[in-house]
């Protein structure tokens, strides 16, 4: 007898369907040799038939077989068992199957690719509750995820602006107040958006609930989109907020409002979706705050907040450009003052080029699975 046991690293159950199936041949005296098979792209998995992780064959035929659906093979399968949905086939069910059918048990019960597409995929449950946990996340401790940024947002205002504003009339042409103020702004987003997801992702895996994500019916789309709009959607509220406590202190224009909600939400969906690439590569929360401590922060600092790239030296000048935050920051200071120090439109595009990509590569990363196990 040739028994195969095809599976995904990015999928959590092939070590316990390898147990079940052991279990099951040694009760039955059955002398074969199990050969795992490590199916790691789409084009192998189609090319095998895979139809999810994990999956048992007898002599080339799957154990449970499931018709043919688009996208079989991207992700985790999970399997009706009389205990409920789980990631692999209980020893029952693989005892009758291995009898030479599937049994009443597994008839009842057939196995399904948990990848399947849903037909209205953002109205899909497993979708929806994953993103409403997001949002409940940080919606139930809002004194620390969104008064608590705006607390920090009116400290700068009224120690950097009123401070320094006195010494510094203008800035870019402008009152010094009204010049930093976008910049503020935008750094309340771009902590709440990164902040969000990366503690996010690495709780999950801390907490070992992300198993449940990985066997839930989602795509990697689905699960990138959930994690980034709960990001989002913090990062926007404390920005918001931010703008809400500033403008009547500063009576601040905003000349393209458009222009403003769009590098506002691009530049949310960046900083979200680097938030759950740390998350998943963080192995200590310490990981995380160094990231955003020793990288994220100086990147927001040295991105033109606080000053006008044309009032530094070469050298600093040369650094700033270099900076992507500096575009997203000088963008939105276009689209509320009017004045910037390089060209809007040019570097709005490129930020949304950057979040297509940063969007897409955490995507990738998910449907890999590459260090989604604590």
């Amino acid at each position: 007898m040739n028994v195969e046991l095809l599976y995904r690293e990015s999928c959590p159950n092939r070590e316990p369907a390898e147990n079940a199936l052991r279990e099951v041949l040694n009760q039955k005296d059955i002398e074969a040799e199990i050969a795992l098979v490590s199916v790691d792209s789409d084009g192998e998995a189609e090319r095998l038939g895979f139809p999810g992780s994990p999956t048992i064959r007898k002599d080339g035929d799957d154990l449970f077989p499931v018709e043919e659906r688009a996208g079989a093979g991207s992700g985790c399968r999970i399997y009706q068992t009389p205990e409920g949905p789980r990631g692999y086939p209980t020893t029952e069910m693989l005892r009758a199957a291995l009898n030479g059918g599937r049994g009443e048990e597994a008839q009842e019960n057939p196995s399904v690719n948990e990848e399947e597409p849903p037909r209205f995929w953002l109205l899909d449950r497993s979708f929806r509750t994953l993103l409403s946990r997001e949002v409940r996340r940080f919606a139930r401790v809002w004194t620390q995820t969104l008064l608590a940024p705006l607390l920090t947002s009116a400290l700068y205002i009224v120690v950097l602006g009123y401070g320094l504003g006195s010494r510094i009339e203008q800035a870019g042409g402008v009152p010094y107040l009204q010049f930093i103020l976008p910049g503020l702004v935008l750094l309340s987003v771009i902590t709440g958006s990164y902040g969000n997801t990366s503690t996010s992702l690495f709780d999950a895996k801390r907490d070992r609930y992300i198993d449940d994500v990985l066997i839930s019916p989602m795509t990697p789309l689905q699960m990138t989109l959930a994690y980034v709009l709960g990001g989002v959607l913090r990062g926007v509220l404390v920005g918001a907020g931010t703008f809400a406590l500033a403008v009547p202190l500063v009576g601040l224009p905003i000349e393209h409002p458009l222009l403003l909600l769009v590098s506002g939400l691009v530049t949310s969906v960046i900083f979200a979706s680097l938030g759950v690439v740390a998350g998943v590569l963080a192995t200590r929360i310490d990981h995380v705050f160094f990231l955003t401590n020793i990288v994220i922060q100086p990147l927001a600092f040295l991105g033109g907040i606080f000053y006008s790239v044309e009032s530094l030296p070469d050298p600093l000048r040369i650094a700033t450009y270099l900076n992507p935050v500096f575009y997203a920051v000088d963008a939105f200071r276009f689209a509320a003052l009017g004045v910037s120090d390089v060209p809007a439109y040019p570097a709005l595009a490129a930020l949304i080029l950057f979040a297509v990509v940063a969007f897409l590569a955490t995507t990738e990363m998910l449907r890999r699975g590459h260090n989604l196990r604590y």
